[in-house]
């Protein structure tokens, strides 16, 4: 499953797995009917860690997105105040809880850690404060990646399983790429100040471009033949950064394509953990290649 595309029911069902991988018996699921009142998932014996599963329905803006993880643990936590009693019931009448932890596949605003805190010190500082708090409680946003790293190969199997092999193309297939969309590189390239009035260059970075591109659409093609569901993931993950580069470009000023071409591998990487790690490179680089190739801008104006 794409990590952006989880239902709810399979983020909670993944994390479950991965906490009970980690911790064993030490580890207390609640039990699904009384998930939705109690706001929370599962809880450590061990320690008085709380966890809470939470994924998006859809695909949002990162600032709905921030919203949506901000109501959620307005919402989960005030179930937590308002139900004190009916949760020490649950965990005991000396258990204190001093983490309550949002399992999210994704999160990537400061304003949500400030917020988190924010809430913290209002649970602490509430009079009277709920008997399950801990004069250090905390409320802590984690990704699965951060918190699972050493038990999510064991959950899906050893990393880099699937591999693809192929030799590089040679400059001999550059015939194979379309004319036009040739010739619309090497214009676009021109553009830039630092190869207009370099031609021996420009004509270097115009091949690789071409060839990383060749390269990469051989690659899917092998993809969509023998893993198509992992060629749906990652046209799904390009898709879905393409789509968004321009405005990237445009309101980040400082973004270098180095810079982008990270982000999508390591999206790519986080995706597929099951797809060699070097191959999430050469497809991203692909993908920018075919970008640059189809794009409406000029590179001048994109950089």
């Amino acid at each position: 499953m794409m990590r952006q595309y989880w239902t709810g029911g399979e983020w909670q069902a993944h994390c479950c797995k991965l906490l009970s991988i980690k911790h064993g018996e030490d580890v207390q699921m609640v039990p699904d009917r009384m998930r939705g009142d109690q706001g929370m998932e599962a809880y450590r014996l061990d320690d008085g860690m709380v966890y809470q599963c939470y994924a998006v329905d859809e695909p949002l803006s990162l600032r709905d997105q921030t919203e949506a993880q901000k109501k959620k643990i307005r919402t989960d936590v005030a179930k937590l105040v308002e139900k004190a009693d009916e949760v020490m019931k649950l965990l005991g009448r000396d258990y204190r809880i001093r983490r309550w932890v949002l399992l999210t596949p994704d999160f990537d605003d400061k304003e949500l850690v400030k917020y988190a805190r924010m809430k913290s010190g209002k649970v602490r500082d509430s009079n009277p404060k709920p008997q399950w708090c801990h004069d250090d409680f905390q409320i802590i946003v984690h990704e699965d990646t951060e918190l699972f790293a050493a038990q999510l190969p064991l959950l899906y199997g050893a990393q880099s399983a699937v591999t693809i092999r192929m030799p590089f193309p040679d400059e001999s297939e550059l015939s194979n790429v379309d004319h036009a969309d040739a010739d619309r590189l090497r214009e676009k390239l021109r553009a830039h100040p630092g190869l207009g009035n370099n031609s021996v260059r420009l004509e270097e970075v115009r091949k690789s471009l071409l060839l990383e591109y060749l390269y990469g659409k051989s690659q899917l093609v092998q993809l969509q033949g023998r893993y198509g569901s992992i060629y749906e993931k990652i046209r799904l993950r390009a898709d879905l950064t393409l789509r968004g580069l321009g405005r990237r470009l445009i309101f980040e000023p400082n973004v270098n394509e180095d810079q982008l071409i990270g982000d999508l591998i390591r999206s790519l990487q986080q995706d597929l953990p099951e797809l060699a790690s070097i191959h999430c490179e050469e497809l991203a680089r692909y993908y920018f290649a075919s970008w640059w190739i189809d794009c409406p801008m000029r590179y001048g104006n994109a950089s």
